[in-house]
């Protein structure tokens, strides 16, 4: 029987996956915005540096650590990119996202199974804050 996904009590910390979106504005300019992409995903970082080049956006990154999460949640599936930032909550590090390496069981039958390990970059000087939206909705009747 093999294991189809990492048990949370491996996962230590929650990160929150922010992925640049852009848009043309009104006079042409372009606006660059972070928006959140995945949220409370239970995650094990783990320090590990190396000296293989990742370019993201025609800059040279090193790896300095390696995150591990689940690749789906709820039946979902879920689809990170590199580029994409990490917040991990828990320590409040910031990271950039230079590559993803999909694990998967040696039974191809099982989709849901395994994992995604993440290779970081810890980005110094960036902070998110998350501001919850929330919104009331009653609807009522009156007879």
């Amino acid at each position: 029987m093999s294991i189809r996904r990492i048990p949370d009590r491996f996962l230590n910390t929650t990160i929150y996956i922010y992925r640049d979106t852009t848009s043309i504005d009104e006079i042409g300019d372009l606006d660059t915005v972070k928006t959140l992409a995945y949220y409370s995903v239970k995650a094990n970082i783990q320090s590990e540096a190396s000296d293989v080049q990742y370019e993201i956006q025609g800059r040279i990154h090193y790896q300095t650590d390696k995150a591990y999460i689940n690749r789906v949640e709820d039946s979902i599936s879920r689809e990170i990119h590199p580029g994409d930032y990490v917040w991990d909550m828990e320590t409040g590090n910031s990271y950039v996202i230079l590559g993803i390496q999909m694990w998967q069981a040696a039974n191809r039958n099982i989709g849901d199974s395994h994992h995604y390990k993440l290779i970081l970059k810890r980005m110094t000087g960036i902070t998110y804050s998350i501001t919850p939206a929330t919104s009331i909705a009653a609807k009522g009747r009156v007879q």
